[in-house]
């Protein structure tokens, strides 16, 4: 038994000795998950001018109805401009040049506003316009433009737009604001004014009647009731302000052979001279002179909705001198719109 042990003995001490030294420790290093979210911000237009040249160059002070314009809006949002969800701009008209605040104007009007939208979740995206109807406001859509890098956080947009034919004048101290309000993805909003403008006077005219024909005229005769007279010429007359009436005459009438010559006296003493009366209706002690510039002969007019103001009343009375050759002669007579 005692060799046994000491044989036992032995190998475990050769076992023991083989094994390295160590230190023993718990784990050395431990990892927790981490986060954060970016949230919206409310996105900003950080300014907004009116130009009257594609360049954006320069600054308009004045509006002319049925002119283009280019409505510049620089854009902020940190979180990238495809965080813009809409954009909103409305061009009214402040009569008492006060300012009156924009959220009072909810709707379009021919007269006096116009809304513009553009809503960017739409594909693809583009404006809108509300200003009653009919209307001649426009959006100019081959002229407007979006940012060119909705990535950045910052570009600018323009809107290009004809103001309508009746967007109210602006007189004494009325004017007309532009607001612009940016909308984000999470319906933040801010706004904007631009420096005011003004609405400069804008009329038209439409002649529906073609042609004022007298036919068969004896030389000597005219300048009185019911002689030589042509009624019911339609004229309609559109305007944004007050207005008045004009009437006129080309220089001379052509014939085939012959010329004629109007007599802005009216008197028609010499050969082939002839003259014009005028009025807006079959009055003819309220006649009068027609030139070859224009001459009044309404002047009580005031602004007109978008359809305008259709007169079908319209006389003119001729007269001619008493030595006429034989012709038939042709000319232009111009019924004129003139600010008042």
């Amino acid at each position: 038994m005692k060799k046994i042990y000491i044989a036992i003995f032995v190998c475990l001490t050769m076992v023991f000795g083989l094994l390295p030294a160590t230190t023993v420790y718990g784990s050395e290093t431990g990892t927790s998950s981490g986060s954060f979210q970016i949230g919206n911000v409310q996105p900003l237009m950080t300014s907004l001018e009116l130009y009257s040249d594609s360049g954006l160059t320069t600054v308009a002070s004045t509006i002319i109805p049925q002119v283009i314009y280019y409505l510049k809006m620089s854009l902020y949002s940190p979180n990238s401009l495809y965080d813009i969800k809409s954009l909103k701009i409305k061009i009214y008209a402040d009569p008492g040049g006060t300012g009156i605040d924009e959220d009072t104007i909810t709707t379009g009007n021919a007269q006096t506003a116009a809304i513009y939208s553009f809503n960017a979740t739409h594909f693809p995206p583009s404006w809108t316009l509300a200003a009653g109807s009919p209307t001649s406001w426009t959006i100019e859509s081959a002229m407007s433009s979006s940012p060119s890098d909705l990535t950045a956080s910052s570009g600018y947009g323009v809107l290009a737009f004809k103001a309508g034919k009746v967007a109210t004048e602006s007189v004494s101290s009325s004017d007309w604001q532009i607001h612009g309000q940016i909308t984000g993805s999470s319906d933040l909003t801010s706004g904007l004014y631009s420096s005011r403008k003004r609405m400069m006077w804008y009329g038209e005219t439409t002649v529906n009647t073609a042609n004022v024909t007298w036919g068969t005229v004896t030389p000597g005769t005219g300048f009185a009731d019911n002689i030589n007279e042509q009624d019911n010429i339609s004229v309609k007359y559109a305007a944004n302000g007050d207005y008045q009436e004009l009437v006129k005459s080309s220089t001379t009438w052509a014939g085939n052979t012959n010329t004629a010559t109007f007599d802005v006296a009216g008197a028609c003493v010499n050969m082939k001279e002839f003259s014009l009366k005028a009025f807006t209706s079959d009055t003819y002690a309220s006649a009068v002179q027609v030139n070859t510039t224009g001459i009044v002969v309404q002047n009580t007019d005031t602004q007109t909705g978008e359809a305008g103001n259709t007169e079908t009343t319209n006389v003119l009375w001729l007269k001619l001198a008493s030595t006429f050759p034989v012709d038939l002669y042709t000319g232009t007579i111009t019924y004129i719109i003139a600010n008042r």
